[in-house]
């Protein structure tokens, strides 16, 4: 491996693919609390964070299905009180105090209703970007970079975005890395030079492919096949809706699936260009790459899904 100091540009090098790396969840809770107070990990944050929502939260992605809970900050944040954002609900409980966050969160989870603590619908959406030093230092050198240059390109624009610096979103070694919701997909490695593409691309309802990594609300081998396959999209121009379905698994190393693709009326392609499926072959294939900053001399093999199918170069 290279002489990099940042796991980040030593996996770019690597070649590991970003597609089907998106963290998975049913239920993601977003906890406003000041960064100075974040530790390696989140949920053991200092500053009057509540203790005893890591076991909280594994005890009860056992009923519901998983829920994954992070914390989120901006620069005047202060831990005298909390909001919390829940999705894929898009429900938004705003100034919590500190020793309430975990019975709002029991009593939501629960269908319980509080007066003292009324549910409202997210109003604005979120663009979460991990900058959490404390658990690798990629995510404060490149994720720190992303979120300060998202919210400068949206200062002066009329779109209802706000952008959160996040805690350990999972990938660290494809920093900067970010989940944009309500949609919950998951992008890595996106440049300060790409984003006014990738705000283009949102902007049309479409996925920007080349850092995307997959949809958060999607399970492995259906994220895996879909970020695919939007990569396949774009490569081909269609500005169309990608839908996975016949997925089967063939083996412990090889699936398939077919997609569907939903070209708007209205779109540049007419409906005639775009075929209505396509069948997708994947395999697995093993990239050696680091562990993450502070395992840069220990690299790691993993098993990652590879599109099989003969496709464009340019896509890859």
């Amino acid at each position: 491996m290279s002489g990099s100091k940042f796991c980040s540009l030593m996996t770019r090098q690597t070649g590991e693919p970003l597609a089907g790396t998106a963290p998975f969840a049913k239920h993601f809770v977003f906890i406003t609390w000041p960064k100075k107070y974040w530790q390696y990990e989140a949920l053991d944050s200092k500053g009057g964070f509540p203790e005893g929502l890591k076991e909280w939260m594994k005890a009860q992605s056992e009923i519901t299905g998983k829920v994954s809970i992070r914390l989120v900050s901006h620069k005047e944040l202060s831990n005298e009180s909390a909001d919390i954002y829940i999705y894929p609900e898009k429900i938004h409980y705003s100034n919590i105090l500190p020793e309430e966050i975990s019975g709002v969160l029991m009593s939501h989870f629960l269908n319980e209703c509080n007066s003292e603590n009324t549910a409202k619908n997210i109003e604005k959406d979120h663009i979460l970007v991990c900058t959490h030093g404390r658990h690798d230092k990629c995510c404060a050198k490149f994720g720190q970079e992303l979120a300060d240059n998202l919210r400068n390109h949206l200062k002066d624009q009329q779109d209802n975005i706000e952008v959160f610096d996040s805690s350990h979103l999972g990938g660290h070694r494809f920093a900067p890395t970010m989940i944009d919701f309500p949609s919950g997909r998951a992008y890595g490695q996106l440049t300060t030079e790409e984003i006014p593409d990738y705000f283009e691309s949102r902007k049309q309802g479409m996925v920007y492919a080349q850092a995307y990594r997959g949809s958060v609300f999607l399970p492995e081998l259906v994220q895996v096949a879909e970020a695919y396959v939007q990569r396949f999209r774009s490569s081909k121009q269609w500005n169309c809706q990608v839908k996975i379905s016949n997925l089967e698994k063939l083996n412990d190393e090889n699936f398939r699936c077919v997609a569907s693709f939903n070209s708007p009326e209205n779109g540049f392609a007419s409906q005639t260009e775009i075929p209505d499926e396509v069948a997708f072959t994947f395999k697995l294939k093993g990239y050696e790459g680091p562990a993450g900053c502070n395992g840069l001399n220990q690299p790691k093999l993993r098993k990652c899904w590879e599109l099989e199918t003969p496709l464009p170069v340019n896509i890859m």
